[in-house]
């Protein structure tokens, strides 16, 4: 059995905590309604991390829409490579195959397809620059210059750490390391992302 992406699963939190704690029903009516093609149960098992096979490419559309993030992102999430803008069109050479080589022709495409390998930043954990990325957008409508000012400093630090952890990952991955060790973001910078209330003593 498959097993969710934790990347995805933080994503359709964001998309229930956005929309006010939201169940899976309710999350499934709201794509629904915007022309997206995905049901409660798929939501609510991908959620659990139970969904059996890999989500369509039509369900993680819906959860991009739901958690107001990019497809490029959502797919990301979903450890798979976003399809191409472009519809794939045969050369004008293939009108000339019989039936049984258009099927083999098909088939090969669908294999080719079944063994995608993720883009180089699919499968990283993006659930804490997730929550920073709801922090930012709640610190940005906050009443109150001095609260909004605060939060958004706050925000931003938790930004800048989450985005850190995702290039430390990305870093390691390309180089065959643990994350937790070998070079990192601030080798490569001579930069401390640390908070600077933190970063004193």
């Amino acid at each position: 059995m498959a097993k969710t992406s934790k990347s995805l699963i933080d994503l359709i939190e964001l998309a229930a905590t956005r929309h006010g704690g939201a169940s899976g029903r309710r999350l499934a009516e709201l794509a629904q309604r915007a022309g997206h093609d995905i049901s409660h149960a798929t939501l609510n098992r991908l959620r659990q991390g139970t969904y059996a096979t890999r989500p369509s490419d039509a369900s993680i559309r819906a959860i991009a829409y739901l958690a107001d993030v990019s497809e490029n992102v959502a797919f990301a999430a979903a450890a798979v490579t976003a399809p191409a803008a472009a519809v794939y069109q045969p050369p004008a050479e293939a009108q000339r195959m019989t039936t049984r080589q258009r099927k083999a022709l098909d088939e090969l495409i669908r294999a080719f397809a079944a063994d995608d390998k993720p883009a180089p930043a699919a499968g990283v954990d993006f659930g804490r620059l997730l929550a920073a990325r709801e922090r930012l957008t709640t610190a940005l409508t906050a009443g109150g210059e001095r609260v909004a000012a605060e939060r958004l400093a706050e925000a931003a630090w938790e930004a800048v750490a989450g985005i850190d952890e995702v290039i430390d990952a990305l870093f390691a991955a390309a180089s065959d390391q643990d994350p937790t060790g070998g070079e990192s973001l601030s080798d490569f910078t001579g930069l401390s992302t640390k908070h600077p209330a933190r970063a004193v003593g």
